[in-house]
């Protein structure tokens, strides 16, 4: 394989400081940098860097390639120092090519620098590229360098960066970079697939991956140079799959100890096998086996798949999924079929999910399908699924197992329950209510599955029922709990009742509330574990919505249990993503957004982290973003499932369309959203919308619908009540007020507030609410309050919104409260605008050169976060003229090719 690893990513550059002291000048010491990396791991993309680098040192770079055929090595006697040297890929060299190395660097003059790149597995001695003994001379300074596997972080910036946010997430990233061993060039040539494909992480869970062609290929000429006993141990490890013993490689291979052990060290060496843990042997690049075996002849494949199947069943334990693999792969039907049937009887079966899914399609495509087998594994796949994370793949299998005839209605309901759990909470398809309203018929001799079924229809964050839907489906689930006296039965009904009312900031007691329900405690029953942990869970994301922070991290910290983190993989991801929420309405900020971005495609955390990146991407101006993240009105219910995140997302909407100043999609979105609040019901979740959508609908001349919806905002909060839902009803007044010229009561209504807000923990929040009941004192204050006075409170109020949004990151923000103090504010009396002021005193305008000016730092991150030359004039009170002049004056300096390369922070600028 190439060496170019072409990630295309910002790397700090190794080994920087040996080669600039060796290229300072002609009278340094010569020096040697052994480049050493298997197949695919840069060097070629390493030693391209050296060379741009000595190239900006001023150094001369010379560049020699030594293959068969290839011209003469370059004549050195007319260079002058200091330069470097790059021979590359030394293990295939002609054979006068290490004797002119050995004679080059004998002689080599001060300032010289040679760089020999190879693969030690490729040489005839691993760890002497120019052969025994050189002879070098004592002067000559030498370092190695050597490149192996990438780490996976950075497997998982290259995915984001190839396949963007919206298809790459951490789970793909880490199959990803299984699947390649970390290696630089297979990761990248799997990624090039990847992003022709529609679904990327569909096409890294399929059984069989297809190698790369440049993997392929490598793979084959290692092979060609393996003896026989070494390929038959490489063929053994690649049927066995992951990392094999040296005994059960010895036994599928067909080899005597003696015969393997040698084999064994020569498969090591050649790179195609590692030693992963003492007596686990695997390949260096787990794709690299799936080559090994698309081109094995058929009755060779077969035969070592059905040793392998007699290997894996002399064991203690029996894997019966894999003895049911090999079986099929080796062509034994009748001993596949037995398999299977043991494997359904195994509760271990399900340790790992997609070899089930795997044998389960092999089952569903013969004819003759053995229904008992398939059915207890379907079941045991389906009570696995909901608490993992299946792929679409998973819920596919399930859909074709259901319309089996050969199933008893019991199976089919349990079944069909599960599919629906999956596809409504985990896949967010709209399908999943309707299947799991169907499997309520269905499971009539089943009271457990019933209360399961209802209480899941009764979760109140779906946006599919109005909560007197969500309350008829609770009071159809307590009555089937009280019916069958079962206590895991009655703690599902009053759990969801719990979280009901917490949802909803109900007043009143009512049974099943967090704080009375027992914690998990990782006995014996899991479905009592279950319930519970799922509550906690619902219940913390519902809090986050509602204000209520501290009670959201202690019922975070409830469900965090041993018993979640073995059994419940998909609740921890979702209690995960309700952390990055949490985080959000905290306002710990740092890392949040890359953090969010990697975990965009996770199931259970996909919808938090694009809620969270909305929000992020509007605060700090990064608006293609948003616009990149952002669905379409129609699309919205279908992204954002959940309900509170949809109202949140319709508010991020209506905020931007107002800062475009498109009122007509702004009121579109207000109008909608209001609706299906309406028909929701749960008016605590309007306060994420609320003063958006009034703001939306004053600009556009509807005051009689502004008032008409903070009056039913309000009676909706009669009996109801949330700490988020009562700020944003006094920022609501607070926008009337303003609007009516009531701006002294405008100004009250808003540090109120803040206040809230600030009493809460959320200074994101706090900080709008500062900006706008400052922004209203100063506009109120009377004419002949020039010289300060009654400006004082408001210029504070302004000053702490300033700092806050600076302290978050929040650009946008930052640079709008900014420019409403140099228009509003009184000469002389702003602290932030002092430095500015201090600028422009006694010396006119400073000269910057070639350096950004402040105001044009500010032009430019709006400008690179996608908002018009007229969106910045609305946002830092200038002119469009203006601002094109400004942008204009930045490209020039700053030699950006387009306004999104434009810098960032001051610190890029």
């Amino acid at each position: 394989m190439a060496g170019d690893d072409g990630s295309g990513l910002f790397q700090p550059l190794p080994g920087a400081a040996f080669l600039r002291s060796s290229l300072a000048g002609a009278e340094c010491r010569p020096a040697l940098v052994l480049l050493e990396g298997g197949a695919g791991t840069g060097k070629t993309t390493l030693a391209a860097r050296w060379a741009r680098a000595a190239a900006d040192w001023g150094a001369r770079t010379l560049h020699h390639t030594p293959v068969a055929g290839s011209t003469a090595p370059p004549d050195l006697t007319a260079v002058e120092a200091p330069a470097l040297l790059v021979v590359e890929d030394v293990h295939r060299a002609p054979d006068g090519t290490v004797p002119w190395l050995r004679a080059w660097l004998r002689e080599a003059r001060p300032g010289f620098v040679t760089v020999v790149s190879y693969r030690p597995a490729e040489l005839p001695h691993p760890a002497c590229p120019l052969g025994m003994d050189p002879e070098l001379p004592p002067a000559l300074r030498i370092r190695r360098e050597r490149l192996g596997p990438w780490e996976r972080d950075r497997t998982r910036a290259l995915a984001l960066e190839v396949l963007g946010p919206e298809r790459s997430s951490e789970r793909l990233a880490d199959r990803l970079h299984l699947l390649a061993g970390g290696n630089p060039q297979t990761v990248r040539d799997l990624l090039d697939v990847l992003a022709e494909t529609t679904d990327a992480a569909a096409a890294l869970q399929d059984e069989e991956v297809e190698p790369p062609v440049r993997l392929s290929q490598h793979i084959a000429a290692r092979m060609a140079s393996l003896g026989e006993d070494a390929t038959a141990l490489v063929r053994a490890a690649a049927v066995l799959g992951g990392g094999s013993r040296e005994r059960d490689l010895r036994r599928v291979a067909g080899l005597g100890r003696s015969a393997a052990g040698a084999g064994l060290v020569q498969a090591l060496r050649s790179g195609l096998l590692e030693e992963r843990a003492p007596d686990r042997y695997g390949f260096t690049i787990p794709l690299a086996a799936s080559a090994v075996l698309a081109a094995l002849p058929g009755p060779i494949r077969c035969s070592l798949h059905r040793r392998a199947a007699g290997v894996l069943t002399r064991g203690g334990e029996v894997s019966w999924v894999a003895v049911a693999h090999h079986e099929r792969l080796g062509g034994r039907e009748g001993a596949w079929l037995r398999a299977a049937e043991r494997a359904a009887d195994d509760p271990n079966a399900l340790a790992d999910p997609g070899a089930a899914v795997s044998l389960l399609r092999s089952l569903l495509g013969r004819p003759d399908l053995p229904a008992r087998a398939a059915g207890r594994l379907a079941l045991g796949l389906t009570r696995n699924a909901l608490l993992t994370l299946p792929s679409a793949g998973t819920v596919d299998v399930l859909g074709q197992i259901l319309v089996l005839s050969q199933l008893a209605d019991e199976v089919r309901g349990e079944i069909r329950l599960e599919r629906g759990l999956v596809l409504n909470s985990q896949l967010c398809r709209s399908e999943g209510k309707a299947e799991t309203e169907r499997a309520v018929s269905e499971l009539r001799s089943r009271p457990d599955l019933r209360v399961r079924a209802l209480a899941a229809l009764a979760n109140p964050l779906s946006a599919v029922y109005g909560l007197d839907a969500n309350l008829h489906w609770w009071e159809r689930a307590r009555a089937t709990a009280e019916a069958s006296g079962d206590p895991t039965d009655l703690l599902a009904a009053r759990a969801v009742r719990g979280t009901i009312a917490v949802a909803c900031g109900e007043r009143r007691r009512v049974p099943g509330r967090p704080g009375r329900l027992p914690d998990p405690d990782g006995g014996p029953d899991s479905r009592r574990n279950e319930y519970l942990t799922r509550a906690l869970s619902n219940a913390a994301c519902c809090a986050v919505f509602n204000g209520d922070l501290r009670q959201a991290a202690v019922l975070l910290r409830r469900s965090a249990t041993p018993w979640a983190a073995a059994a419940a993989p998909f609740i921890t991801q979702c209690d995960r993503g309700t952390e990055l929420l949490l985080r959000l309405e905290r306002g710990e900020w740092s890392g949040l957004g890359r953090e969010s971005r990697g975990l965009l495609s996770g199931v259970g955390t996909r919808v938090d982290a694009r809620l969270v990146l909305l929000h992020l991407g509007l605060a700090q101006g990064a608006w293609e973003d948003c616009v990149t993240l952002q669905p379409g009105l129609d699309d919205m219910p279908h992204v954002f499932s959940q309900f509170p995140y949809e109202v949140s997302a319709a508010g991020i909407r209506i905020r931007m369309a107002v800062a475009r100043q498109n009122t007509a999609e702004a009121v579109t979105t207000a109008d909608r959203i209001w609706h299906r609040l309406r028909a929701k019901g749960v008016w605590v979740w309007a306060g994420h919308a609320a003063p958006w959508a009034v703001e939306a609908w004053l600009l556009a001349g509807g005051e009689d619908t502004a008032r008409s919806a903070v009056a039913e905002f309000a009676s909706g909060l009669r009996a109801h009540h949330s700490r988020t839902a009562g700020a944003a009803l006094l920022r609501c007044r607070a926008l009337l007020a303003e609007h009516a010229g009531e701006r002294p009561e405008a100004r009250g209504l808003f540090g109120r507030a803040a206040l809230v807000h600030e009493r809460t923990g959320a200074p994101y929040r706090r900080a709008l609410d500062l900006e706008a009941a400052g922004r209203c004192g100063l506009v109120a204050r009377p004419p002949e309050a020039e010289a300060g006075g009654p400006a004082e409170g408001p210029l504070r109020d302004l000053e702490e919104a300033l700092r806050v949004f600076e302290s978050l990151g929040a650009s946008w923000d930052a640079l709008r409260a900014r420019g409403t103090l140099r228009e509003l504010a009184p000469s002389g009396h702003s602290r932030a605008l002092a430095g500015e002021a201090a600028d422009a005193r006694g010396r006119g305008r400073p000269a910057y050169g070639d350096a950004l000016s402040p105001r044009e730092q500010e032009v430019a991150v709006l400008a690179a976060g996608g908002l018009t030359n007229r969106e910045i004039a609305v946002a830092l009170h200038l002119s469009p003229r203006t601002v094109e002049q400004h942008v204009y004056r930045i490209m020039r300096k700053t030699h950006a090719v387009s306004r999104r390369h434009l810098p960032t922070s001051r610190a890029d600028s």
